[in-house]
């Protein structure tokens, strides 16, 4: 993000002499990360980004062009879209530090991390982005360092973002959900259960916990379905169909609405060919999508979205069912993970 602007001039050096020098004039400059030949950048104040939302473009290497969106809130809040056509805003606490005019580097961190975001500790950002301002209009990212999604289609990509003047300006971030009683679990299938119908009831009710990011990284709470269109609390239910037959022992779940936020609660869908097992009076489930394969869901504003990198283990013991559902929505990179308990 670099640029040298050179510039030659050439002076005559005493009269009669008639001799020219060239003389270099080399001006290094990090601004506003643009392209044009200005040599001069109006030092634009972080600050002055507060509150507003910006998109920008991003073409992968599949050929979808993503939308990515981001919103300083204030000093220490952002928060970060990988394509507003995908999913969900992701929540960060962040430090900047100004390199030069109108340009920052960017210190993001998790919610588990926020106590090294506090201590200015860089070594533990998940993510380091150098940021120019081009314009309160216009703004320029550039991701350098990324300790979290482990995807390298956006590292050291130049992305230029516009200001959405159609969204009103918001300082406030909403809460970060990070509840430290909230763990993921293990549900091992042991090697002597043998495969088996289900012949079980159908329907379970309850509660379910959620995490966002490995082990919770990012965000971690009890989980909720939402509201109907009445306004009546919606209980979180799993309903499992028996489709056994003699030569494959499965069945369908259907997981409980997912209401993370308003852009993203995901309506309950269907998981087809969801193994069973069952030693002694345990049963066991298991799914694991293959790759490349995905699950359609529908979103609560009607539009679909494919839920990729599914995985389903569960264990029904004494009535009571535990079911881990793990998924990544969209274009998010990494996976969110419900843990539904009946009662």
């Amino acid at each position: 993000m670099k640029k040298i602007d050179t510039k030659s001039q050439f002076a005559i050096i005493g009269k009669g002499m008639g001799l020219l020098l060239l003389i270099l004039f080399a001006s290094l400059a990090f601004f506003s990360c643009s392209g044009d030949d200005e040599t001069e950048a109006t030092d634009y104040d972080i600050s002055e980004l507060y509150g507003y939302t910006y998109y920008g473009s991003i073409t992968s290497s599949s050929g979808n062009t993503l939308i990515p969106s981001i919103i300083l809130y204030n000093d220490e809040r952002c928060d970060w879209n990988m394509s507003v056509n995908g999913m969900n805003n992701n929540q960060f606490y962040y430090y900047s530090v100004k390199n030069s005019t109108a340009n920052y580097t960017l210190y993001w961190y998790s919610a588990e991390n926020v106590s090294y975001c506090k201590s200015k500790d860089s070594s533990k950002a998940s993510m380091v982005v150098q940021l120019g301002i081009n314009s309160t209009s216009e703004i320029v990212i550039l991701l350098t360092g990324d300790n979290l999604t482990g995807v390298s289609g956006m590292t050291n990509t130049r992305v230029t973002m516009t200001k959405q003047t159609d969204i009103e300006k918001n300082t406030t971030p909403s809460a970060i959900e990070y509840d430290e009683e909230v763990e993921d679990i293990s549900i091992e299938i042991p090697e002597s259960a043998l495969e088996s119908a289900w012949g079980e009831e159908s329907t379970y009710t309850e509660r379910f916990v959620f995490m966002v990011g490995e082990g919770g990284s990012l965000a971690k709470g009890q989980g909720t379905s939402g509201t109907d269109e009445s306004g009546t609390e919606i209980t979180p239910t799993v309903t499992i169909t028996d489709t056994s037959s003699t030569a494959l022992a499965t069945a369908t779940v259907k997981v409980p609405r997912f209401a993370y936020t308003e852009a993203m609660t995901i309506e309950s869908y269907d998981i087809a060919l969801v193994k069973v097992f069952k030693e002694g009076e345990i049963y066991y489930l298991s799914y694991e999508a293959s790759s490349g394969s995905t699950v359609t869901a529908q979103k609560a504003d009607g539009t679909t979205i494919n839920i990729n990198s599914l995985s389903v283990t569960g264990k029904l013991e004494n009535g009571v069912l535990t079911l881990r559902t793990s998924f990544c929505p969209g274009n998010m990179p990494f996976p969110i993970i419900q843990i539904f308990t009946s009662n």
